[in-house]
């Protein structure tokens, strides 16, 4: 959640809004103390692939490099980024990502239409008002970045994962596909019904590439607007002052998913959770 005071709007990213679902303090956090970000191995494989894969629609190298592009970047961000080891063993991470950019390239990008909008960055009002003060009442617009934008209006977001997605569960949860449906849709980029797709690559020896397929309507975009106008209410209510309500029973309250675990949960029960880990093994 961003504040800018001098266009009188509040702009809401939907990792953000996601954050706050899962755990009200995580989103605190994330505003207020921004430097204990960090990515993890899985994340910045991601990025190396995502890497790759722009650079084959916008025409820089052609499909059968993507491997190299892929590899490249990670090296660069291995150096350059903090970053925390989950469960991906360190000498996996250069053949995996050489595995998913292959595997996005023979199965995924045959069926992605060419010549649309990549990385599209982008700002779309949600014709909603919230108070910031007692007498300052802001418009709220969502905010981010599209990985693809195909021509026919179809939206297209990459993922590297452990595991294949749930198309049920994606269709009935992702926030994600809500917000940039929202967004294409108020931009012009296309009209609802909206498919969002899916690019899913498994992180793994046996990487493959997969399309996920949702769909949103209008009613899936009111939702996700009453959703964020709700919780940025709450958030500018409450303030940055006072710790939210704090939900550790989601997978990523743990030191490896969440990096404010250590000033959060971790800061009262760290000895312990990594005693019982240790005695697990």
């Amino acid at each position: 959640m961003i504040i800018n005071h001098e266009e009188q709007r509040v702009y809401v990213r939907q990792s953000w809004l996601g954050d706050m679902m899962i755990c009200m303090e995580r989103g605190r956090l994330a505003d207020i103390k921004p430097e204990f970000r960090t990515g993890s191995d899985a994340t910045i494989m991601g990025t190396a692939v995502h890497h790759g894969i722009e650079q084959v629609l916008t025409n820089q190298i052609s499909a059968v490099d993507i491997a190299d592009a892929a590899v490249f970047r990670l090296g660069q961000l291995m150096t350059e980024e903090k970053w925390k080891h989950t469960n991906v063993e360190p000498d996996d991470m250069v053949p995996y990502v050489a595995l998913m950019a292959r595997a996005w390239a023979q199965d995924i990008a045959p069926k992605v239409p060419t010549g649309g909008r990549v990385e599209q960055k982008f700002a779309a009002p949600m014709n909603r008002m919230v108070q910031v003060d007692v007498d300052k009442a802001y418009e709220l617009w969502f905010a981010g970045t599209m990985d693809y934008v195909a021509p026919d209006g179809t939206l297209w977001d990459w993922k590297t994962a452990a595991r294949k997605y749930s198309q049920s569960e994606k269709q009935k949860q992702s926030i994600q596909a809500s917000v940039y449906a929202y967004a294409a849709v108020a931009l012009g980029y296309t009209n609802w019904d909206v498919t969002f797709n899916f690019g899913v690559l498994t992180r793994n020896s046996k990487s493959s590439g997969s399309i996920v397929p949702v769909n949103r309507t209008k009613a899936h975009g009111d939702w996700v607007a009453e959703q964020a106008t709700t919780t940025v209410t709450s958030a500018l209510r409450m303030g940055h002052a006072i710790a939210w309500p704090k939900n550790d029973q989601h997978n990523l309250c743990s030191d490896k998913w969440c990096p404010w675990w250590s000033i959060c949960k971790g800061s009262y029960v760290s000895d312990v959770e990594q005693q019982w880990s240790q005695e697990a093994q």
